[in-house]
C-alpha cells in the first residue's frame, strides 16, 4: 500500500480509537476483563491477556518479549511523551530504559478493560503501578501510577499492539473528586 494510503488508514484508526477511549472511560473494578493467563496473550484469547503479558515482560525486564506484543509498524508514546515507531525502536528503547532506570521495577496493573470495536480491533486501558524506578540520577524515587492504553488488531489469528499510549496520572490541585 502507498506510503499516503497507509498514514490516513492509520490516522483514522487512531481517530476512531481516540474517540471511542473518551466515550469509554477507563473506570472498571478490578478484575475486569481478566486473561486466562499468559498463554492467552496474542492468541485468540481476551484482549485484556496482551495487557497482562506487557505486565510480565515488564517485571522480567524483557524487552524483547514485550516488544513481541506489537506489530512491526506500531506506535508507542511513553509517559512523557516520547513517540518509538516500529517493533524495533519499541525494544530498543524499553531494552535502554531496563538496563538502567528500570533494572530493578515492578509494574502492576490494576484496574483493565477491554472494548472490541469490530471483531478485529479492540481497545484496552489498564491502570498501573510502578515501584524501583531509580530515575536519571540513580537515586529511588516514589511509586507512580499510570493508565495504558492499547489498541490492538488480529493479526494472524492473534491480538497483537497497533498502539500503545503510556500516561502518568499527576495530582492535579484543583481536578474534581472523580479525577483524583
Amino acid at each position: 500500500m502507498a506510503a499516503s494510503g497507509r498514514a490516513g488508514r492509520r490516522g483514522r484508526g487512531f481517530a476512531l480509537a481516540a474517540a471511542a477511549g473518551l466515550a469509554a472511560g477507563v473506570a472498571a473494578g478490578p478484575g475486569v476483563g481478566a486473561a486466562a493467563g499468559p498463554a492467552a496473550a496474542g492468541s485468540d484469547g481476551d484482549p485484556v491477556a496482551v495487557a497482562r503479558a506487557f505486565e510480565e515482560a515488564w517485571n522480567r525486564h524483557d524487552a524483547r518479549a514485550l516488544a513481541a506484543l506489537f506489530s512491526e509498524r506500531a506506535d508507542f508514546v511513553n509517559v512523557i511523551g516520547l513517540h518509538w515507531r516500529g517493533r524495533a525502536e519499541i525494544e530498543r528503547a524499553h531494552a535502554e530504559i531496563h538496563a538502567t532506570r528500570m533494572k530493578d521495577s515492578r509494574l502492576t496493573l490494576g484496574a483493565t478493560t477491554a472494548r472490541t470495536l469490530r471483531p478485529d480491533v479492540a481497545l484496552v486501558h489498564a491502570s498501573w503501578t510502578l515501584e524501583g524506578d531509580t530515575g536519571l540520577t540513580g537515586q529511588p524515587m516514589p511509586p507512580r501510577r499510570g493508565v495504558l492504553s492499547f489498541v490492538l488488531v488480529r493479526d494472524r489469528g492473534r491480538w497483537v499492539a497497533e498502539s500503545a499510549q503510556n500516561t502518568d496520572v499527576v495530582p492535579i490541585p484543583n481536578a474534581p473528586p472523580a479525577a483524583r
